[in-house]
């Protein structure tokens, strides 16, 4: 059983991207957010993708993903490796939570700030700051980038992803998990 994590900020592609892969491969696609409030009875995050109780999420998240790796071959886990807090402040998930995942490996999309921002605009309705999404993007690449790291997992990046890339990665992922060299 494998569980490949889609990372990524909010509105660069990881769900429009994620799910229509994952079933055309046969995989099965949850997002972080969905298995939590599954998980919890509740979201803890606003409209505003403020998030409160991030230990208790993460907790709730490892929970969600350890029960369904006995019933699911293969996992595309859509989430974030940084969040804002209640106060909005950006908050590294702590390494231990994506140890505790067993992770087979790690796609982090991204794109232009502008681009995220024009989209976020018409998905949440809302005004976004382009300071904002390109902080929070640095964050989350440099958090990748030393998770992977530290984990000794594979690290796909990805800019401007389209579903041709992202499959691709899944399935060099897959099979190098699969059959994992000696």
């Amino acid at each position: 059983m494998s569980v490949i994590f889609l990372a990524g900020v909010h509105g660069v592609g990881k769900g429009f991207i994620g799910a229509p892969v994952a079933q055309a491969l046969g995989v099965s696609h949850f997002t972080a957010s969905q298995l939590i409030r599954e998980e919890k009875g509740q979201a803890t995050w606003g409209r505003d993708k403020k998030a409160s109780d991030l230990d208790d999420n993460q907790r709730a998240l490892i929970r969600a993903v350890n029960q369904r790796r006995l019933t699911h071959n293969s996992i595309l886990l859509d989430g974030h490796f940084v969040l804002r807090n209640a106060q909005g402040t950006l908050t590294l998930l702590e390494m231990e939570v994506f140890s505790e995942l067993h992770l087979a490996g790690v796609i982090l999309l991204t794109e232009e700030s502008n681009i995220i921002a024009s989209r976020l605009a018409v998905r949440d309705k809302g005004e976004t700051s382009i300071a904002a999404i390109s902080e929070l993007a640095k964050a989350e690449s440099a958090h990748a980038q030393a998770v992977c790291r530290e984990l000794g997992l594979p690290l796909a990046i990805i800019h401007a992803p389209t579903e041709k890339s992202v499959g691709y990665a899944v399935k060099k992922l897959l099979a190098s998990y699969q059959h994992p060299t000696s």
